[in-house]
């Protein structure tokens, strides 16, 4: 059984993922296995285990390929399209003219491959698997059906690894100038603070990696503002805000990105979606975390004070909660 190499070692979220893989792994069985955990909003990789180190360039490959190739079974396609699990062999026409087989499974020695997107019953995107085997050893249907069987499960127990947590006191906002190719051009004092967090999550490189697809999101062709929500290893909540510059002339000039402590407002409607909570009952939660009372949030919204005690009700069996106290006390330390 491979060792899995998770980068922290110490979040409840990479536990969760090394847990995760190493459960397929006796279950499934591979040669080589990644999980990886997304932002669902971008479906960028935020964390990841792997039986097998990973290293910047492999990193790079692998967004590129997903990001910009032309090429079949991806991630955002199985999570949209509604298949959430695909399998090629090496022989097939598919794989014989696909970057990514010809770029990092063939170097890599490996015939067959299983790729799933962890979606949830509402639809929402968590993560996705990537597992390899040798030639000769195809992923069968069986393996297909034990996957596609505990997607939904894996998909809630990563949202809610994800949210979990105490969360330490955040830096100052920090810049960094991308080039097209995603290379940092210049960085502020506190950004390579920042940068320097998110690499001790999973490796020396893991945020050039992370910086590189958001450039490529956002560079080519040139699109709107793209922003990521990260869980540092030490809990730290991080959101990287990316938009293409561009001169007087509007000539491009690469990629700025902003990375500082994500507040309350971009990471709560993350939590709310790990607890499946609806948009009403996301209202009245807003309202318990501003400290107003039953009657003031039925005003605020114009429901009765009976529908939102019903919505409370329901929030609370979500989160695993008995008061507005112990909710607000929850969600404040998970995403303060």
């Amino acid at each position: 059984m491979g060792e899995s190499h998770d980068g922290s070692g110490g979040t409840g979220l990479q536990r969760c993922l090394g847990s995760m893989l190493t459960s397929f792994e006796r279950s499934v069985g591979f040669a080589e296995g990644v999980v990886m955990c997304f932002d669902p909003d971008v479906l960028l990789p935020t964390a990841f285990a792997a039986t097998v180190p990973r290293s910047l360039d492999d990193a790079l490959l692998a967004c590129r390929n997903e990001q910009l190739d032309r090429d079949f079974l991806k991630f955002r396609e199985l999570a949209t399209g509604g298949a959430l699990v695909g399998v090629a062999s090496r022989d097939s026409g598919l794989a014989r003219t696909s970057p990514r087989w010809r770029e990092i499974l063939d170097v890599r020695g490996h015939g067959h491959e299983l790729r799933a997107a962890l979606v949830d019953a509402s639809g929402q995107c968590w993560g996705a698997l990537n597992f390899m085997r040798e030639a000769g050893k195809p992923f069968t249907e069986r393996d297909v059906a034990r996957v596609r069987g505990e997607i939904g499960s894996r998909a809630t127990a990563i949202a809610r690894a994800m949210v979990a947590g105490g969360v330490p006191d955040g830096l100052e906002p920090g810049s960094v100038w991308l080039d097209d190719a995603g290379a940092v051009v210049l960085a502020s004092p506190a950004a390579r603070r920042w940068l320097d967090l998110l690499d001790a999550q999973a490796y020396s490189g893991f945020a050039q990696a992370l910086l590189a697809g958001l450039a490529m999101r956002v560079a080519r062709p040139m699109g709107p503002a793209v922003a990521v929500r990260i869980r540092t290893a030490d809990g730290r909540w991080v959101r990287a805000r990316a938009e293409p510059i561009t001169s007087a002339s509007g000539r491009s000039h690469g990629v700025m990105v902003v990375i500082d402590a994500a507040r309350v407002g971009s990471v709560l409607p993350l939590a709310a979606r790990a607890y499946r909570l609806t948009g009403r009952e996301l209202d009245v939660v807003h309202g318990v975390l501003n400290g107003l009372d039953t009657k003031s949030v039925a005003a605020s919204l114009h429901i009765s004070e009976y529908t939102v005690q019903d919505h409370l009700k329901s929030v609370f069996d979500k989160t695993g909660v008995r008061s507005r106290r112990e909710l607000a006390h929850q969600l404040a330390v998970q995403l303060s």
